[in-house]
């Protein structure tokens, strides 16, 4: 009566709300038993909330976003926003939906409470796109497009540029044009390098006005260049800003987006870039004539200019304020890119992981110190071989040369090959999300590289036996080019960029996925001073370096790569570490996952995330 206690059948002293809640336990757990048929066991009814929302709960099979329960996923969602990169990485989307469920279920094993319990995966679906982050979002992709549209923009008017840019009347040689063509790697890797401290200085926001005006400067010098020498300068500038693109766009994405949406927009970043290249690919018929190629280079210039003008839509990284000890400005940001339905409690998890990352970031990293260090020696050497992988597998060959290269197959419509190209490289940007959300990173990689080796075979066949029996086989050898294209997009294309960025804690990320990016750029560079030589050289198999490449990732796939779909960092070095042989091996891999988290998430916080 006082509502102080009473006793129980099991002779323990309850207080009068706990035995409320207990007969309320018993009579809800006969309703959940006859609906789902799942057996009786519910959390009591202190822990989720009051009568009525378990009520509503097990009549929606999915729990309500109160706020009571927002404290039960502070810690888990903490720990999902400080493994989740905080990039926007093409095909993250599916190991963000299954890392959620992995720790949203350690979280209610611990708490003796079944899956269905969990809050973490409504929340997770919650976070949508907001007005201003679909305004801020589609500014930041005009650079990814201008991007792709540059990579691929010399392809189509090769023969009228070099015969435009020669002197007294010769064409530039192949091995110059060659360098104008690479050089673009060069200013990337230079771009590339200097964009994270800039953009640690002066914000993401003005770093992308600046490169954008830059961008729109240098794409004019290109169209307005007289000589090979000032195309080969021209180039180089645009190959700078667009190296500091592929730097801030991504970081700039992520650090904006939920945690949800962070590998979608990964995607659209990736999607912008092959739009970039099939735009340049298709308007080079029409604009790639003597008369006005130079339109054709000056057309890039929309895309930069549109950034410049969208500039006031921008809004400033709530990490970067977060990092300049302006924690207010972030708050008010980051609910203005959440919306005004958000949670309160989301809000701060948020700002804390941000705060919590900077700090971690303040510990010195380095490459040597990531070589040096066991832990960290094979997955950097995993992520800088891929890198090599991928750019050596000849893809960029494609998109540097294809119409040179269907015209000296002899195919009768060497422009329509390359559209087609650019054509099935969007289509397959769009067809490999669904299958990294079904299909293993592994698994894809594998399949990718093997796919490119028999295409890339398919196509030397067909060259050799067109020329050899002097038939027409051009359509399979454009078959061969398209198959070889989409099963690059399928693996080899965006996986290294997201298990790069998944086999790092957050204080080794940003210098493995900046050292993996110098090692693409470079071997980037490499492919493309080197394929119109190689060409000439081997004639009609030009492309059988390139299946011994793909072969070697097939192996080196297979058996060195991890599983990192839908894994925390701590599973995935277990991996790694394979599976111990002996209580001694188990106690010393336990040791070096400790000493793991310790390093990744810093002594006072690993209790929190594991």
């Amino acid at each position: 009566r006082d509502g102080t206690a009473m006793g129980d059948k099991d002779g323990k002293r309850r207080p009068m709300t706990d035995v409320a809640s207990s007969v309320g336990n018993r009579q809800q757990k006969a309703l959940y038993t006859k609906k789902t048929g799942r057996g009786s066991k519910m959390r009591d009814v202190k822990s989720v909330g009051n009568f009525n929302s378990i009520h509503t709960k097990i009549k929606q099979k999915r729990p309500m976003r109160a706020v009571k329960s927002m404290p039960d996923i502070r810690n888990p969602m903490r720990s999902i926003l400080m493994q989740v990169p905080m990039y926007a990485i093409h095909g993250m989307a599916p190991h963000v939906r299954k890392m959620s469920r992995s720790i949203s279920r350690n979280t209610l094993y611990e708490r003796e409470a079944s899956e269905d319990d969990s809050l973490i995966p409504d929340v997770i679906g919650h976070q949508g796109c907001t007005f201003m982050l679909s305004v801020a979002v589609f500014a930041a992709l005009m650079a990814p497009i201008n991007f792709g549209y540059n990579i691929a923009v010399l392809n189509t008017p090769e023969d009228v540029m070099r015969e435009a840019l020669g002197q007294h009347g010769s064409p530039v040689g192949g091995f110059s044009w060659a360098i104008v063509v690479s050089i673009f790697n060069i200013g990337g890797l230079i771009g590339s390098s200097i964009a994270p401290p800039m953009l640690d200085t002066i914000g993401r926001r003005r770093f992308m006005l600046i490169n954008a005006i830059f961008l729109t400067f240098a794409i004019l010098f290109e169209s307005l260049a007289v000589n090979v020498m000032t195309m080969a300068l021209a180039r180089l500038l645009v190959g700078i800003s667009c190296g500091g693109t592929s730097v801030a766009v991504p970081l700039y994405l992520g650090e904006i987006a939920p945690v949800s949406l962070r590998g979608s927009l990964g995607t659209l970043n990736q999607f912008s870039m092959v739009v970039g290249i099939l735009l340049a690919q298709v308007l080079g018929r029409p604009l790639g004539t003597p008369e006005t190629w130079r339109y054709l280079l000056a057309f890039g210039a929309v895309f930069s200019i549109i950034q410049v003008f969208l500039y006031g839509c921008i809004v400033e990284s709530p990490r970067w304020l977060v990092m300049n000890n302006e924690p207010n400005k972030a708050e008010k940001t980051l609910r203005q890119l959440r919306g005004s339905d958000e949670e309160e409690s989301i809000i701060q998890v948020e700002l804390e992981s941000m705060q919590a990352l900077t700090e971690q970031e303040k510990k010195e990293m380095t490459v040597g110190t990531l070589v040096r260090n066991p832990r960290h020696r094979l997955p950097f050497a995993i992520g800088v071989t891929l890198m090599l992988f991928q750019q050596w597998s000849g893809i960029n060959a494609v998109f540097y040369y294809s119409t040179g290269f269907f015209k000296k197959a002899q195919f009768e419509d060497p422009y329509l090959g390359t559209v087609l190209t650019g054509a099935v490289n969007v289509l397959a940007t769009g067809m490999a999300v669904e299958l990294m959300d079904r299909a293993g990173r592994k698994a894809l990689l594998v399949l990718s590289s093997a796919g490119m080796a028999a295409s890339a075979i398919l196509l030397t066949a067909a060259l050799v036996a067109s020329d050899k029996l002097n038939v027409d086989l051009g359509y399979i050898e454009v078959m061969g080019v398209l198959a070889y294209v989409a099963f690059f997009e399928f693996g080899l294309g965006p996986i290294p960029w997201a298990i790069t960025g998944e086999l790092f804690g957050a204080v080794e990320r940003a210098t493995a996925m900046g050292a993996a990016s110098t090692v693409n750029w470079i071997a980037s560079f490499v492919i493309g001073l080197v394929f119109p030589e190689m060409n000439t050289a081997l004639g009609n198999y030009c492309f059988l370096p390139f299946v011994f490449v793909t072969l070697v990732s097939v192996v080196f796939s297979h058996y060195v790569v991890p599983e990192t779909k839908g894994k925390t960092l701590e599973e995935i070095r277990i991996e790694m570490f394979k599976r111990p042989k002996s209580d001694e091996e188990d106690s010393a891999i336990s040791s070096r996952l400790n000493d793991s988290r310790d390093s990744d998430y810093g002594p006072d916080t690993k209790s929190s995330y594991y």
